[in-house]
């Protein structure tokens, strides 16, 4: 409901003419051309198949579904399929590039935690400073918080904790160093105190990988960045463990993703030289 709302109130301030806005215009006003410029914007600006089915039903709330409502006009976008285990991440090289065209170091730490501990937004906007254990060397994920329900415990509500790798150390520690336990490592930059805000900072992520020339993810696929990366040192049940997966199957996603030169030795012991490159002339003098 409160995404819903806030959907309402963005389509009621949209200007109309003389100083008025959407609120003020009568319903039967309205054309399918006034609400699929609204729908062309927002595919424009990359939103998901989800936030444009949210918009859809507002309108068709607002407008009705009768013979003649403009909103019939706004299709359900449907989510194209995808491959299973098919992920997108950005490879070491193309994280070091969103790095290095990022804005701020508070943005550089915030995706240096993300692609290497694998958090999810909630956990990285519930993160206190008593959670990272420099110690120890890992930074453990107890707390998530979200814009609807607040600190509400991270997915699963299970405790976890994730090695802290170099790059990982160095930069949080400017954000732990001598601030309270319970204090909040990423604050909110106008409201101390208060968690960072996941819409700027998702901002400032596309901003940051159009300027690097990346393909344009998800911020959660920064933790596909951690999972692909991880499969490749760890066996399968430590991933599970450090993503926080309840169940094994979610982390086998990652196993396309893991080198297995073993298995390949294998094989190709199976057919010896045989099917060594060569032309078709080649292969017939060896049958």
């Amino acid at each position: 409901m409160h995404d819903y709302r806030r959907i309402a109130d963005r389509l009621c301030e949209r200007p109309w003419r003389q100083g008025t806005t959407w609120r003020d215009r009568p319903l039967d006003s309205f054309t399918d051309d006034d609400l699929l410029a609204v729908r062309r914007e927002l595919v424009a600006a990359g939103r998901n198949p989800d936030t444009l089915n949210h918009y859809r039903r507002i309108v068709r709330g607002a407008f009705g579904t009768h013979a003649l409502s403009p909103a019939l006009a706004w299709q359900w976008a449907g989510a194209k399929p995808e491959s299973e285990g098919k992920l997108r991440f950005y490879t070491p090289a193309q994280l070091a590039a969103l790095k290095r065209h990022a804005r701020s170091d508070l943005d550089v730490a915030i995706y240096t935690l993300a692609a290497e501990a694998g958090p999810r937004l909630s956990e990285i906007r519930g993160l206190k400073v008593r959670n990272v254990d420099f110690g120890v060397g890992v930074v453990r994920f107890e707390d998530g918080f979200t814009t609807r329900g607040g600190h509400a415990g991270n997915k699963g509500r299970r405790v976890r904790s994730v090695p802290m790798s170099d790059n990982v150390r160095g930069v949080l520690w400017p954000y732990c160093k001598g601030r309270p336990a319970d204090a909040l490592v990423f604050e909110h930059g106008s409201k101390p105190g208060e968690p960072i805000c996941g819409i700027s900072l998702y901002r400032r992520f596309r901003s940051a990988a159009k300027r690097a020339g990346l393909p344009i993810l998800r911020f959660h696929d920064l933790r596909h960045s951690f999972g692909t990366q991880a499969i490749r040192a760890f066996n399968i049940y430590e991933v599970q463990r450090m993503m926080g997966h309840r169940h094994i199957t979610t982390t086998e996603r990652y196993l396309h993703y893991a080198p297995n030169p073993e298995a390949a030795a294998k094989l190709s012991g199976l057919w010896g030289d045989t099917a060594a490159p060569g032309t078709v002339a080649q292969l017939r003098r060896t049958a």
